[in-house]
């Protein structure tokens, strides 16, 4: 999940300052902030849901979500070294050696010039031509560890549905927001559910969760968790970086849930088919 505060939509392609989302809201009808009121149509009034936001007002700088949009469309040459680098946070490793044997030369540059630009992530890189490998070590410090083991893909995908957001509004002069990290308790705190990214457009309430690990499997708690909430099963997208489209299609079968991968424009394509299902409708 991001440790950032809710993000707002904003025209333009600058990128968006995380501010606060809400002031916490005690029970439906006493409201502060017209967002926490917004927010709140999601759960449906459900009684003593508190809707939070986590984190500090930090704002991501512009290089960082650009970074963040390089690695989700690279995504199909680089996510298996992504995931034995999130073994070595695991081990508590820092140097790294990866072998690039497998790759295309063009693959190869790709990655080189992808590793080099992850200032501030990952030091020393270097490619050794005659062993085909990349080395280098690891930065070891929170916001670089939290950055590349899954909030790059929350950040470009983040992204990726303004746009969308952005140029439907304007198609359909209709109003939109989008939200970071909506967290969502009771009244004593317990934490209930997180949601990657909860966006609006129209009045209408959708929710994307982002998984950039190799191993989720429990494709029935999202389901469950439009259930629980009482979301319609197709304003529910499951964005999965390593999943084929031959799961994501028996998913969306079985479970009534979008579920995407991130080859070609399939997330941009997947948004569009959730929101224009009900606009035509």
């Amino acid at each position: 999940m991001l440790k950032a505060k809710a993000l707002c939509a904003v025209n333009g392609n600058v990128a968006p300052d995380i501010r606060p989302l809400i002031s916490v809201v005690e029970n439906p009808l006493s409201v502060v902030d017209v967002h926490s009121k917004d927010l709140h149509k999601l759960f449906n009034g459900l009684q003593n849901i508190v809707i939070e936001s986590v984190g500090d007002d930090e704002k991501i700088p512009e290089a960082v979500g650009q970074l963040a949009i390089r690695l989700m469309k690279n995504n199909c040459i680089i996510k298996d070294l992504l995931h034995e680098l999130r073994q070595l946070y695991i081990r508590g490793q820092k140097n790294f050696r990866l072998s690039l044997a497998e790759k295309s030369d063009m693959e190869r540059r790709q990655i080189i010039a992808l590793f080099q630009d992850m200032t501030g992530i990952v030091n020393n890189i270097h490619y050794y031509s005659e062993f085909q490998s990349l080395n280098g070590s690891l930065i070891v410090m929170p916001k670089a560890q939290s950055f590349l083991t899954g909030q790059y893909l929350e950040l470009a995908v983040y992204q990726t549905i303004k746009d969308v957001l952005q140029e439907l509004g304007e198609k359909y002069h209709v109003d939109y927001e989008i939200f970071h990290n909506v967290r969502v308790a009771d009244k004593e705190g317990k934490l209930k559910n997180e949601f990657d990214i909860a966006f609006q457009f129209n009045g209408i309430w959708y929710i994307v969760e982002c998984k950039s690990g190799k191993c989720f499997s429990d494709w029935g708690s999202f389901a469950e968790l439009g259930v629980n909430y009482n979301i319609v099963p197709n304003r529910l997208l499951l964005v999965d970086s390593f999943i084929s489209d031959s799961k994501a299609e028996c998913i969306e079968y079985f479970c009534d849930y979008y579920v995407c991968n991130l080859s070609g424009n399939t997330l941009r394509e997947k948004v569009m088919k959730m929101i224009s299902n009900d606009i035509a409708a």
